[in-house]
């Protein structure tokens, strides 16, 4: 996403957290019809705000400021509203969690195809990497789910060519290698 729609996707996701907590739905349509945004999700929310920080110099102090606010207003929500918080993460971390195993199972039947599309399904890989270590803080057992990435961290490992960081530049810092090791490099199409 382009910085503006990173940081509309924020501002909208933040403005509608309390009914998305609410709701039954793990994605949420910001703006309906939009091609500009994607559906709203708690990784959605997590990943921007990482990269949002990854661009925190080359942001205007106003907009920094504002950045404050809204991750001030998201730890409140996430306070106030503790296990409907848990319960979206959780059931977010499965559904991703299941769409990278699909990932990886079609790529296994056609690498040449389906390692082409890794840069764009590669977010969802980071997705899950960031609902983990927000499952961890606020005392979610991510044991199962951790040794499940694990396996298919090997498939990944076992035909995956390093590289340069898939992603654009300013952001890198913020998805250092040693832990985003997913990001620098692609599958082999063999």
């Amino acid at each position: 996403m382009k910085l503006e729609d990173e940081l509309a996707f924020i501002r909208e996701g933040i403005a509608i957290l309390e009914d998305y907590l609410d709701s039954d739905l793990v994605y949420w349509s910001l703006r309906p019809f939009s091609a500009s945004l994607p559906l709203f999700s708690l990784g959605g929310m997590l990943e921007s705000l990482r990269r949002l920080e990854g661009l925190r110099d080359q942001l205007p102090l106003s907009v920094q400021s504002e950045l404050e606010r809204l991750k001030a207003q998201l730890e409140q929500l996430r306070e106030a509203r503790r296990d409907r918080y848990r319960r979206k993460l959780e059931r977010e971390l499965d559904s991703r969690l299941s769409a990278w195993a699909w990932y990886l199972e079609d790529y296994e039947r056609h690498p040449e195809e389906i390692a082409a599309s890794y840069p764009a399904q590669s977010h969802i890989r980071v997705k899950i990497d960031l609902l983990l270590e927000e499952g961890e803080r606020i005392g979610i057992d991510t044991e199962k789910i951790r040794s499940r990435l694990s396996e298919l961290d090997q498939i990944l490992r076992r035909n995956w060519n390093p590289g340069p960081f898939l992603w654009e530049e300013p952001v890198q810092n913020v998805f250092p290698a040693h832990r985003f090791w997913w990001l620098y490099g692609r599958p082999r199409g063999r």
